[in-house]
């Protein structure tokens, strides 16, 4: 895949190590040009020094991260921004889809973390990992949000850059399209299962009826690439593939 676009550059990040003992991989985004660095999700608590790694390796010092999208609230896209904040003296901005900020900020609780769902997590763990478990979900962080965006708004920082509200995997969950690359940053919108291109997984989707419902705003744009934070990357000709899940979901 080359990078055609000379001003704005961007690297899928790798975050193998779950705290939680899986084998998965994670996929965060970063963004950078003239105007800094954004970091796409941050991944679970106790990942920062792989995080920092995995930045510096794409050839962008940690420090240079200025702002930080979540493409929505849940805890292995958003558990590690504490320590993420703490490295960077609290001074990276935080956006997010306007629905989602009472959830990150604290105002409200977290749709899937709910104490019932939290210890269903926990009990279905190794039993040697429960109580590391259990430690980390006690610490769930909130945060401040600085700024929230609507479906459809142009990042304010990076040159073509689209965001696409696709709720349902949460109320707030948001797409990133980067118009000049034909790429599709897709949370958890979209992931890779055997190397097929495949939607929201329903037992960790809040509202599956609109998520299917969000697949139908993708077939709108261009995509040629998605990286997904599940899966990786897939592509080239990833429209093909969108529509045909569109197609599946209707039928």
């Amino acid at each position: 895949m080359k990078n055609t676009d000379t001003t704005l550059n961007f690297k899928m990040l790798t975050l193998e190590h779950n705290p939680f003992g899986a084998s998965a991989a994670i996929y965060p985004t970063l963004l950078w040009d003239d105007n800094g660095a954004t970091l796409v999700d941050v991944g679970y608590p106790g990942q920062l020094k792989e995080l920092t790694t995995a930045v510096e390796q794409a050839g962008v010092w940690l420090k240079q991260i200025r702002r930080i999208v979540f493409t929505h609230q849940d805890w292995d896209h958003i558990g590690n921004v504490s320590d993420l904040q703490d490295a960077l003296g609290n001074e990276a901005e935080i956006y997010t889809h306007a629905n989602e900020r009472d959830y990150i900020e604290g105002v409200v609780p977290y749709i899937k973390m709910t104490p019932q769902r939290i210890e269903a997590r926990i009990q279905s763990l190794p039993e040697n990992i429960r109580e590391q478990a259990a430690a980390l979900f006690a610490n769930i962080p909130t945060v401040h949000v600085h700024k929230t965006f609507q479906d459809k708004d142009v990042l304010p920082f990076h040159d073509g850059v689209q965001v696409i509200h696709t709720p349902g995997h949460t109320p707030g969950h948001i797409c990133l399209y980067l118009r000049n690359h034909r790429m599709l940053i897709a949370g958890d919108q979209l992931r890779i299962q055997d190397e097929i291109l495949v939607g929201p997984a329903p037992e960790h989707t809040a509202d599956m009826r609109s998520a299917l419902e969000s697949l139908r705003k993708l077939q709108d744009y261009d995509i040629d690439y998605v990286i997904c934070y599940h899966g990786g990357l897939y592509g080239p000709q990833a429209s093909v593939r969108i529509a045909q899940l569109v197609a599946e979901a209707a039928s």
